[in-house]
């Protein structure tokens, strides 16, 4: 009785130490086209069960992604976190907020 109760304590601990580190971020990138901004904007909604607004002030001549802003919402409906940069480069969501880097500061951000 006491080794099945172990074993059982074991495995869900495995798999809660599994499930967090599964978590994968989502990002969105300069390149990134309307759609699959909706598409990310989805995901997060039904990985973290909150709504994300990410909107696209301006692009330059490439369509590339110059100025962008995101904002986060709590379960409650209520404005949570935001950031935003008017020299985008790259946007990554976690489960607990966001990190925005400027256009040639990526690689910094990514090994945060």
């Amino acid at each position: 009785m006491i080794r099945l109760a172990l074993s059982l304590i074991l495995l869900c601990a495995l798999s809660i130490i599994s499930y967090a580190f599964d978590q994968t971020p989502f990002v969105v990138e300069k390149t990134f086209s309307k759609q699959q901004i909706h598409r990310v904007e989805r995901q997060v909604r039904q990985q973290y069960g909150v709504k994300v607004r990410i909107t696209v002030h301006n692009r330059n001549e490439q369509k590339e992604i110059t100025n962008l802003s995101f904002v986060r919402y709590q379960k409650d409906g209520q404005r949570g976190g935001s950031c935003s940069s008017d020299k985008f480069g790259l946007l990554i969501i976690t489960e607990n907020g966001c990190k925005i880097a400027d256009v040639g500061y990526e690689a910094k951000l990514a090994t945060k």
